[in-house]
């Protein structure tokens, strides 16, 4: 069953991802690819089965986590016309090099079963300070837009990805991803219409 739940999110991130192409967010349309992408290799995995092929396509799952989920700041401060000054850069830069020393550069993988699932996970995992830190500011650039232009998705799907990943429930994690993407799209499809 659950399975079905991992083929269906990498469905609604391709879809994303697709939409994000037609705004030309051509970042956000990357990261939602990467994340149907996770999406795929989770759902497909007990079809792989262990070993090598897994490992190797399970990877780039880590690597875009790490590189791409902080640039999430970067594209909300674009989709929401505000300045990205020094601080951005900055701290979007910071938040990868920090995601790249904790995830990447002493990544140990080992091989999880749950719910008919196969995939590889960190052995050792750690807290994901950079992904929570980029979920608190795309919170606070959603409360900015809600305030200013009336637009509630992206701090409801920023405050809708922070209760899931903090729900500690495998696949619900995944799917908040796909309600913050989707409401990043969402937000950014709106004000292209004003």
């Amino acid at each position: 069953m659950i399975p079905i739940v991992f083929w269906l999110l990498a469905a609604g991130m391709l879809a994303a991802a697709a939409f994000a192409g037609t705004l030309r967010v051509w970042l956000l349309a990357l990261i939602a690819a990467t994340l149907c992408w996770d999406n795929l290799i989770i759902a497909a995995g007990s079809s792989i089965g262990a070993g090598d092929l897994l490992r190797g396509l399970s990877i780039p799952r880590y690597v875009a986590h790490a590189v791409l989920t902080p640039m999430l700041i970067l594209v909300v401060f674009g989709v929401a016309g505000l300045r990205r000054r020094l601080w951005v850069w900055v701290l979007t830069a910071a938040l990868i090099a920090v995601g790249v020393w904790t995830d990447l550069v002493h990544m140990s993988l080992e091989l999880r079963e749950y719910a008919g699932t196969l995939r590889y996970a960190y052995a050792h995992a750690t807290p994901p300070i950079p992904s929570i830190v980029t979920v608190v500011v795309l919170i606070g650039v959603g409360v900015i837009l809600w305030r200013r232009e009336k637009l509630p998705w992206l701090c409801l799907g920023a405050l809708a990805m922070f209760a899931a990943a903090g729900s500690g429930v495998f696949w619900l994690g995944n799917a908040g991803e796909l309600a913050l993407i989707s409401s990043i799209v969402f937000t950014a499809f709106k004000l292209k219409q004003r």
